[in-house]
């Protein structure tokens, strides 16, 4: 069936989105990629919120509210539902839903190559695959070639955040192929270096990306949280005060751009 055109136009852009109604067996197949591709981090989330919740390894709540767990799992989920609620009702998923879970992908699967240890290339690849069945059960696919304009004020503080992370996410990975015994077998480090990691992508991405200006907020707010758990139960308080930093300042300014952009009285927007 040829997908049916429906356009939006405004005063700054006009959105044109194709919608095509998905059939049975269409959906079928949606609900057993979507079932497959989310199984694992519903059933991580509901795991470490217990373990949260009774206290359980409250050694590592630092990484349960973060790399290894709540955070790192929202990005996870936040990528593949909205490409599956588009898909089930036929409409082409946001350009940021899409690069959400292909940034979490890669940078899943290039810190897995960095930091090979307590299975990590076996969950990267497993994620990988289930997310492509995903992408190829749903009946039209985000739109990824995207107009690049890097904004003047976003870009120099993701560029910022990039190199406050960066030398945090080297030591983490150094310390996954040094771990032994726990760690060694639960790659916590390795998860702080992909959670980081892909806060610090999205970050720049929605920097250069008109369409995906909204990221910065989530980049920032996600930098945000993991420096303040840090500081607050004491885990690398210099990296996690800079952390908070670069973060507030990102979303901050992602916020107010936001609402410059969305008030009709603001004037020409910076975006």
């Amino acid at each position: 069936m040829s997908p049916t055109l429906r356009s939006t136009a405004s005063p700054a852009s006009v959105e044109v989105r194709a919608r095509v109604r998905p059939g049975r067996w269409r959906r079928a197949g949606i609900a057993v990629a979507g079932l497959l591709a989310c199984a694992l981090p519903t059933m991580f989330t509901v795991n470490i919120t217990r373990m949260l919740l009774v206290g359980e390894l409250s050694e590592h709540r630092f990484h349960q509210l973060t790399g290894q767990g709540l955070l790192l799992f929202a990005l996870w989920l936040g990528g593949l539902v909205p490409l599956l609620r588009a898909g089930w009702s036929g409409a082409r998923p946001s350009a940021t839903a899409g690069l959400l879970h292909v940034v979490f992908v890669v940078t899943g699967c290039v810190c897995s190559l960095a930091a090979p240890g307590g299975g990590a290339p076996f969950l990267t690849g497993v994620i990988a695959v289930t997310g492509a069945l995903v992408w190829l059960a749903i009946p039209v696919r985000p739109r990824l070639r995207l107009e690049v304009r890097p904004h003047p004020l976003l870009t120099p503080v993701a560029l910022a955040a990039a190199a406050v992370a960066t030398p945090y996410v080297l030591d983490q990975v150094a310390l996954q192929n040094a771990a032994t015994g726990h760690h060694a077998q639960n790659p916590h480090f390795f998860d702080m270096a992909w959670l980081v990691s892909t806060l610090v992508v999205l970050g720049v991405a929605a920097a250069v990306l008109p369409a995906a200006r909204v990221l910065a907020v989530l980049a920032g707010a996600g930098l945000a949280w993991t420096g303040s758990i840090g500081l607050v139960l004491d885990a690398d308080r210099g990296a996690m005060g800079a952390a908070v930093a670069v973060g507030v300042i990102l979303a901050v300014s992602a916020g107010l751009l936001a609402e410059r952009r969305e008030t009709p009285t603001a004037g020409r927007s910076l975006l």
